[in-house]
């Protein structure tokens, strides 16, 4: 899964035990199905008139900002207040008890769900011993992906986890991959900041170039160039190219990372540096157990990410997902000769999302 995230480890020091009561199974059922509720509500726009009424307020007015039938709204605010998401307040009025960054923030996400119960039909098949290997990214699931990339979300990537790296090497004139640039709007902002550098963004999708490519004309950005790569692999004339490699939610989905590392130390110069980022999950499962982080992104690996990395019609797809984990991740990028370097205060053996190498 794609979603870029700013730098920050993971403590795995409060797990639980064998002997743990396990949860009310009941009411993690009731809670997933209050979830969906929140957000049909997100995408429906519900959520949004909410923010934007004076609260407390009637089902009566919600409905009428929302420009939507009030017996519909009086359901919905009853879902949501049975699961004590919205206050009821003693006059029959209803408020959200949440500051509108949280609202949104956690309503995209609830949003999803109905765009991974599309996966279902496929995900029955393809878990099968005689089924389909994998299947590959839908469309609407890339644009919710790319969702992520607001112009305040790429900032905070840049700046947080991207510049550590960048400022590895003096100078602020580089060329720079984006490996899996996707829309491209990382790579042409990078080329914003930094004029003087060289940004080629690569990736298999020509969709996504395409739109990589019109993203780089609004801007005007001339100092940043896209590329569609057929099977992944970069033009031959490109060995020792770049001072940094950018592998942004890549190698979790990839078919083929041993290709993938190839290409990376092919392209490299010798005092390179390259970055990758997943999700920050770690590889062990007594490890994910009741970890906050592994238990938002193993839903969607499982849909999504999981299937992506078996979708290679070769066959040779490693089925790695989100649960491939920080620790296997840094053993593979090790077992390619590379050198994993700390970038920043965090020890390279804190699980992160970040991790940085070189030859």
């Amino acid at each position: 899964m794609v979603e870029r995230h700013e730098h920050h480890s993971v403590s795995f020091c409060s797990m639980a035990s064998d002997h743990d009561e396990p949860r009310d199974l009941e009411q993690i059922v009731r809670d997933g199905i209050s979830t969906m509720v929140f957000g049909f509500g997100y995408r429906a726009g519900i959520s949004d008139s909410f923010i934007k009424t004076q609260q407390p307020c009637s089902a009566e007015e919600l409905a009428k900002q929302a420009g939507m039938k009030v017996r519909y709204i009086e359901e919905w605010l009853s879902c949501l207040a049975a699961a004590g998401i919205v206050r009821v307040h003693d006059d029959d009025t209803f408020s959200l008890p949440y500051d509108e960054a949280k609202l949104r923030f956690q309503g995209h996400i609830a949003g999803a769900i109905p765009l991974l119960c599309d996966y279902i039909p496929e995900l029955e098949e393809v878990i099968k011993i005689d089924g389909p290997r994998g299947y590959s990214y839908k469309a609407p699931f890339l644009k919710f992906v790319e969702s992520w990339a607001t112009p305040a979300a790429i900032e905070n990537w840049v700046k947080n986890s991207l510049e550590p790296v960048l400022q590895l090497k003096p100078g602020n004139q580089f060329t720079l991959l984006d490996l899996g640039c996707g829309y491209g709007r990382h790579a042409c902002r990078v080329g914003q900041l930094y004029p003087e550098s060289s940004v080629i963004g690569v990736d298999m999708d020509q969709i996504s170039i395409d739109r990589a490519m019109e993203e780089q004309k609004s801007r005007g950005v001339k100092n940043v160039q896209f590329i569609c790569t057929v099977g992944g692999h970069l033009p031959s004339d490109w060995t020792d190219k770049f001072d940094f490699v950018v592998i942004n939610h890549v190698m979790h989905d990839a078919p083929g990372v041993d290709d993938i590392m190839k290409e990376v130390k092919r392209v490299l110069n010798p005092d390179g540096f390259a970055a990758a980022w997943d999700p920050p999950v770690s590889s062990y499962p007594k490890e994910q157990a009741n970890n906050k982080q592994a238990q938002q992104f193993l839903p969607f690996s499982l849909f999504s990410c999981l299937p992506m990395s078996l979708s290679d019609p070769s066959g040779v797809g490693e089925g790695l997902g989100v649960g491939w984990g920080y620790q296997r991740k840094k053993e593979k990028i090790e077992e390619h000769g590379f050198r994993v370097i700390q970038c920043g205060d965090v020890d390279v053996n804190t699980v992160q999302d970040r991790i940085v190498f070189k030859k």
